[in-house]
C-alpha cells in the first residue's frame, strides 16, 4: 500500500508541475484570472485553479470577479516552492486534492473556520510544516492529508473530525504531540505510520477501529492510553514500536485481554477534572476544590491558574518571577510557559502555544498566572472537552 501510495504521490506531483508550466493563461474552459489566481465559477461560486504569484506571505482573497473563493482546486498551489506562509478565508469550505502538495518551504498554515473537507495529500510533502491545527468546522481528512511533513512536531485533530484516512500523517518523522478529537470514530490504515518522535497517544473512548499499521514503526512510542472499551485491531497496528511498548486502559471498561491483540496491557485509574467559566470551585473524579481565580476566556481560549489543578493530577508547577516562567510537570512531560510569550517548550521543544493565534498568551490577572488550559492539558497527556451551552471544561487523564 505504501508503495503505491508513494508512486501515485509522486505522479502527481509531477504531473502538477508540469499543470504550473504551462497553465499561465485562462483556458478554453473560460476560467478566468484575477491578480495571481486562475479562478473558475460554478452556481455562483469560486474555485482556485492555479496560483501564479511570487509566493512568501500569502492571503488569500475572499472573493475573486466578485463570487466569494469556497473552494482551493486540486493542484491549486502544488509543487509552489517559494511560498512561506499561508492565510485561508473563511469563504472556503473545500481543500482539494495536492491542494499543497510539494510546497516545501510552507511553514504556517492558517485554516479558515468554515473548512470542512482537506483532500487527498492536500499538505503532503510540506516538509518545513511545522505545526497544524485543524478547524473545528473539519469533518474529513484525506488520504495522505499530511504525508511526509518531517517538520510537523504539533497536530489537534477537533472533536468534528469522525475518521482520520488512510497514511493521512505518515512519516512525520518530527512529530511529538498529536491530539485525537473524541469525535473521531476510526483511525486508518497506516495513518501514522513511521513517526518515530511520537512517545505517547491518548485514544478518545469514540474509537471503534484501529487499521492496519496505524502506529507501525513509531520507534520512540512507549506509551498508548485507552480511553474507552477495547476498538478492534490487528496484530500489526503497534508493530516496531518502543521496547516496553505497553497499553494502559481504564479499569471498569471492557474488551481487554493482557495481551490485547499480542501487545501488554495495563489498567490505570481515570481522573477527571471538570471546571465551569467564572466558577472557582472544580471537581477531581467528583471531588470538589478551590481555584485561585475562576477560569476566564480571552481571545477565544480558556485562562487558567494552573496549579489547583495540575496538583490534583499529581503534577508541580514551578514560578520564576524574574524571567516570569512557569513550569509544568506532570508524568514525563514538562512544559515552560512564559508570560506574554506566544511561544512554550514541551519536552524542550519549542512549540507555538496556538498556531492560529499570537495573541494567546499566558498571563497575569489579577495577581494571578493564567495559562492556556487545553495547550497545556493536551501537550501533558490529557484530553480536553468543552460544552459551549454550559461552558464547562472536561479533562481526563490517565496517570
Amino acid at each position: 500500500m505504501r508503495r503505491l501510495l508513494s508512486v501515485f504521490v509522486a505522479v502527481c506531483l509531477i504531473l502538477s508541475l508540469f499543470t504550473g508550466i504551462f497553465v499561465t493563461v485562462p483556458s478554453a474552459r473560460a476560467d478566468l484570472l484575477e491578480g495571481d489566481y486562475l479562478y473558475n465559477v460554478s452556481s455562483g461560486k469560486a474555485t482556485i485553479i492555479k496560483y501564479m504569484g511570487k509566493g512568501g506571505k500569502v492571503t488569500i482573497p475572499s472573493t475573486l470577479g466578485g463570487y466569494p473563493v469556497t473552494s482551493i482546486g486540486d493542484d491549486a498551489f502544488s509543487m509552489c516552492m517559494v511560498l512561506t506562509s499561508m492565510i485561508i478565508p473563511n469563504s472556503v469550505t473545500t481543500i482539494d486534492d495536492y491542494a499543497f502538495s510539494g510546497c516545501y518551504e510552507l511553514t504556517s498554515i492558517t485554516i479558515g473556520t468554515s473548512v470542512t473537507t482537506l483532500g487527498i495529500a492536500a499538505f503532503a510533502g510540506c516538509y518545513r510544516l511545522t505545526s497544524v491545527t485543524i478547524p473545528t468546522s473539519v469533518t474529513s481528512i484525506g488520504i495522505a492529508a499530511f504525508s511526509s511533513c518531517a517538520a510537523l512536531t504539533s497536530v489537534t485533530i477537533p472533536n468534528s473530525v469522525t475518521h482520520i484516512g488512510t497514511s493521512a500523517f505518515e512519516e512525520c518523522t518530527g512529530l511529538t504531540s498529536v491530539s485525537i478529537g473524541r469525535g473521531v470514530n476510526s483511525i486508518g490504515y497506516e495513518t501514522f505510520w513511521n513517526c518515530p518522535s511520537l512517545t505517547s497517544v491518548t485514544i478518545p473512548n469514540s474509537i471503534t477501529r484501529i487499521g492496519g499499521e496505524a502506529f507501525s514503526g513509531c520507534l520512540g512510542l512507549t506509551a498508548v492510553h485507552f480511553i474507552g472499551n477495547a476498538p478492534t485491531g490487528t496484530t500489526d497496528m503497534f508493530k516496531s514500536c518502543a521496547a516496553g511498548f505497553t497499553i494502559y486502559y481504564i479499569s471498569g471498561t471492557t474488551g481487554w485481554t493482557n495481551p490485547w491483540y499480542g501487545y501488554p496491557t495495563v489498567a490505570k485509574t481515570l481522573k477527571t477534572v471538570v471546571l465551569q467559566i467564572g466558577k472557582s470551585t472544580f471537581t477531581v473524579n467528583d471531588a470538589t476544590k478551590t481555584l485561585d481565580s475562576p477560569p476566564v476566556i480571552k481571545n477565544g481560549r480558556t485562562l487558567v491558574p494552573i496549579r489547583a489543578i495540575i496538583e490534583a493530577l499529581a503534577g508541580t508547577v514551578g514560578w520564576d518571577a524574574t524571567t516570569k516562567k512557569a513550569t509544568v510537570t506532570l508524568g514525563k512531560k514538562t512544559i515552560a510557559l512564559w508570560i506574554g510569550k506566544s511561544a512554550a517548550t514541551v519536552n524542550g521543544v519549542s512549540t507555538l502555544i496556538d498556531s492560529t493565534d499570537a495573541k494567546v498568551v499566558p498571563e497575569i490577572i489579577n495577581g494571578r498566572t493564567m495559562l492556556p488550559l487545553r495547550f497545556v492539558s493536551e501537550n501533558l497527556g490529557a484530553t480536553v472537552g468543552w460544552d459551549q451551552n454550559t461552558q464547562t471544561i472536561t479533562i481526563t487523564y490517565t496517570p
